[in-house]
């Protein structure tokens, strides 16, 4: 992200947009904690929620997991982890607990574990015998009350996981072979596990080569509104799940909202793994003394499956960015409701405002009492974003499902009017990075700064069908990075920009 805009970047991640900043990472959420980057299987990587123009009467949720996936890497290529618990959760009640949750179990099998490959050229179908690895998942519907679970439901089961893009000669037609993991959910919906391109645009190289900006052999390009960005995610794959349900599934009284103004309209949804305990009892290697309790190594109280949380994810970049080194995995260890006590002071004056201020002087970024922060992404926008009246600092990814779908959007969402785009809900679309820097310059305080990180967009176009993100890049011809084209400079205030 170029100049400030990086190091804004960064913090405006605190305010939760969600790219990718000054921390170790990379990515809205890669890499963000120290034992979730060991743990790149477990390590949640971006959520998006949002109503898409196809399914006006659905909620569309995106889960992506396992960071920085290279095409081309093989023999073992990437896959979700059959020991670990993937899950979607949705709090409909305001309280930062879950009520509702997709669990999702993954089950691999290597037909023929005699031989190297990862497939047999040719592969023509989703079940053809030519593909060796294999990989199945089951989907459970779990509803709570209270903290309580009062149900557990399997949705689906034995449904196949895309597989990897190895190149042309194994998959002479990967598109064709992928969709037929797009599968049907009973009382409607839809769901799709697999490989596919990392949406996040952003560029690190910049931030973390200490916010080198506009130096020589890189075109100028100001604060990052005008192009000019390498986006450093370009090339690399992720694994995703992708889910599609009425939105009365998710909604405190069951029932489709009437519209913005409804009581049950809006609704925070986020994503975590869970791992057998005895894999989380690990204590964090730079935990401080103040942290070392048992939640800060992971070692919870299991939940009905026998399981502990290693990470979570809801607004991007709240971990990477506004929490502290020594907190981190404890962030990862705890629930969205306990966020106001153990961090809400880390959001309310956030350590890379006052670092960008020292860097660039001039820019008057306010340091502390950051409530319009706090509201943004954490208790909600009245009115638009707001679960419930009184709601707690969460954080969790809030969705108004009675905004419909906006067919002229903007990338800079809410702050440029469209109100169908983050912070209500994200869109794959939504420059999270642009966003997140001008909020944190202060723009709902006044102060809008023209900020960015240079890049504008993903590589790839998305598709406009269901699962919508892009196709993965394949291992034999693959190409890492792109820089976006040079534009006009994009003002402070992004009105009416696109």
């Amino acid at each position: 992200m170029r100049k400030l805009a990086i190091l804004t970047v960064a913090l405006l991640a605190a305010l939760s947009a969600g790219v990718l900043a000054v921390t170790a990472g990379s990515g809205s959420s890669h890499r963000e904690a120290p034992l979730s980057a060991l743990d790149p299987t477990g390590d949640d990587t971006d959520v998006y929620a949002f109503v898409a123009p196809d399914a006006p009467g659905s909620l569309t949720l995106i889960g992506n997991w396992i960071p920085f996936e290279d095409p081309a890497g093989g023999p073992n290529f990437y896959r979700f982890d059959d020991r670990a618990s993937y899950y979607l959760n949705v709090d409909n009640t305001g309280d930062g607990k879950y009520d509702i949750r997709y669990r999702f179990k993954f089950k691999t099998k290597a037909r023929n574990p005699n031989s190297f490959l990862y497939a047999l050229p040719g592969v023509s179908s989703i079940n053809d015998p030519k593909l060796n690895l294999v990989q199945t998942y089951s989907v459970w519907r779990e509803r709570y009350e209270r903290g309580h679970l009062v149900s557990s439901k399997l949705v689906a089961k034995g449904l196949p996981t895309a597989p990897n893009n190895v190149g042309p000669k194994t998959f002479p037609n990967y598109d064709a072979v992928a969709n037929q993991a797009i599968k049907g959910l009973p009382g409607g919906g839809k769901v799709f596990a697999g490989q596919v391109d990392d949406p996040f645009f952003v560029d690190l190289g910049s931030t973390f080569d200490a916010i080198n900006i506009d130096m020589p052999g890189r075109m100028g390009i100001g604060t990052g509104n005008q192009g000019g960005g390498k986006d450093d995610l370009a090339g690399y794959n992720v694994h995703t799940i992708a889910l599609q349900v009425p939105k009365s599934d998710v909604t405190r009284d069951h029932k489709t909202p009437a519209d913005a103004k409804a009581s049950n309209a809006v609704v925070g949804v986020w994503a975590s793994t869970y791992r057998p305990v005895l894999q989380v009892t690990r204590q964090s290697p730079v935990a401080s003394g103040a942290t070392s309790s048992a939640s800060a190594r992971g070692q919870r109280v299991s939940d009905e499956h026998g399981e502990g949380q290693v990470s979570r994810l809801g607004n991007p970049l709240v971990n990477e960015v506004v929490i502290p080194l020594g907190q981190k995995d404890k962030f990862n260890a705890t629930q969205p409701s306990d966020d106001l006590k153990n961090f809400g002071k880390y959001v309310l004056s956030p350590e890379l405002a006052k670092v960008i201020n020292i860097l660039f002087p001039g820019l008057n970024v306010p340091e502390n009492n950051r409530t319009d922060i706090v509201q943004a992404l954490l208790t909600g926008i009245p009115g638009l974003t707001q679960i419930a009246p009184g709601a707690p600092p969460t954080d969790t990814l809030k969705i108004n499902l009675g905004v419909g779908p906006n067919p002229k959007p903007s990338r800079f969402g809410v702050l440029a009017g469209d109100t169908q785009g983050f912070p209500n809900g994200r869109r794959l679309t939504d420059d999270v990075v642009d966003i997140s820097e001008r909020v944190v310059g202060g723009f709902l305080k006044g102060n809008k700064l023209p900020l960015g990180d240079g890049v504008d967009q993903n590589d790839k176009p998305f598709r406009t069908s269901f699962p919508y993100v892009a196709s993965p890049a394949g291992g034999f011809d693959s190409q890492l990075k792109r820089t976006e084209p040079a534009h006009a400079p994009v003002p402070g205030d992004p009105t009416g920009s696109r």
